[in-house]
């Protein structure tokens, strides 16, 4: 089964996975971290973490973490993709929306809403905030709406006052812009917001799905959230149907434990509290440079890259790249939700989840073995 190095020496993978069990279960506090990979792999890491008793959350969490708390804490009306491309008439495009999806668009607006008799052959689209040099939008007119980044969340709040009839002074939008959008969006037969979470704080977030939870008093209204491409999101849903809570989750007391601010892998590094990390790049295509932190603490790495880094780490691991190597599912942007892939090449490296599952395997037999 694969390739595997400790210390930078070339050893048989039973070494390797021996030698990594041996430094989790030495460890005070790991993290398990990284986790570009597939949905076997999440599960995979999420098993060798509650063994562990280990701290486990994505490289990207912090860019998602926005949503992910709107939705935890006051919900979110999500559409599908594909729906949004049938059937949405009136389309509210909130800031840089495409900057990681930039195939998206063609894929939502190339084609004329078919479904529904009030929306049917017709769509309208307007960009509050669009950048400079943004996606183009095939097959529609767009009228973009000037708007600072940093004033997208007082727009918004000036937009859901005037849907709600409440008074609003100025802001980064004139009034007579924000009654114009919000007379606009409450005549949609079915309309939908689209944005990219990482461009968005909370409290913008927040304010855009009440907005949506306000239009659907009167109309059909839905919101796309689009969280990129490093699978983030897919392991926030992952970890919620396996342990109940989204990433980040720690398992030091014995069972699954959700503190967004506690288990924030990054922060535990930088203070020390965490002395081991596992990181896992197991995703072909996704963007996964040597973590800031590798110098700090010992790395068992899994996947491809950590060879080239510059703090090299303690274990390391060949494994196949999801979505190349291997067959599996991702959370897929277009589709809305999980989808099977077929590998596209025939690799001779085990996928992550394999490794990982390893490790845990002989994690868990030492700890029988010691408790015995």
């Amino acid at each position: 089964m694969g390739h595997a190095w400790i210390d930078g020496r070339p050893v048989s993978v039973p070494e390797a996975v021996a030698a990594a069990a041996a430094l989790i279960g030495g460890s005070r506090l790991p993290v398990v971290t990284g986790l570009a990979t597939d949905v076997a792999g999440i599960r995979a890491a999420l098993g060798l973490a509650r063994i562990a008793g280990a701290v486990i959350d994505h490289q990207a969490s912090a860019a998602i973490y926005p949503a992910i708390t709107a939705i935890r804490d006051s919900g979110m009306m999500i559409g599908a993709p594909a729906e949004i491309r049938r059937r949405a008439d009136r389309v509210l495009i909130v800031g840089d929306a495409f900057a990681q999806s930039p195939d998206l668009p063609d894929f939502l607006f190339d084609h004329e809403p078919d479904l529904g008799r009030e929306t049917r052959g017709k769509r309208e689209i307007r960009w509050l905030g669009a950048p400079e040099g943004g996606a183009d939008i095939p097959r529609a007119s767009v009228e973009p709406i000037a708007c600072p980044a940093e004033g997208i969340a007082d727009a918004l709040s000036m937009i859901r006052a005037a849907v709600a009839g409440h008074r609003f002074g100025e802001g980064p939008i004139t009034g007579e812009q924000a009654a114009a959008i919000a007379a606009w969006v409450k005549g949609a037969g079915f309309g939908c917001a689209i944005f990219a979470v990482a461009e968005m704080d909370e409290l913008a977030i927040e304010m855009l799905s009440g907005l949506v939870f306000d239009l659907n008093a009167e109309t059909r209204f839905t919101s796309l959230p689009l969280f990129g491409p490093e699978q983030a999101f897919g392991a926030a849903l992952v970890a919620t149907w396996t342990t109940g809570f989204p990433l980040r989750v720690g398992f030091g007391r014995g069972f699954a434990d959700h503190d967004p601010d506690l288990y924030d892998a990054g922060h535990l590094i930088a203070s020390g509290e965490a002395d081991l990390a596992v990181h896992v790049a197991g995703l072909a295509g996704a963007a996964s440079p040597e973590p800031e932190w590798s110098g700090r603490l010992p790395v068992i790495a899994i996947g491809e890259g950590s060879a080239a880094w510059t703090n090299p780490p303690r274990i390391r691991f060949d494994a196949g790249m999801a979505g190349r190597d291997h067959d599996g599912v991702l959370h897929n942007e277009r589709f809305g939700g999980f989808v099977p892939f077929a590998a596209t090449e025939t690799g001779a490296q085990p996928p992550a989840a394999d490794v990982l599952a390893a490790i845990a395997a002989a994690l868990g037999n030492a700890t029988t073995g010691a408790a015995a």
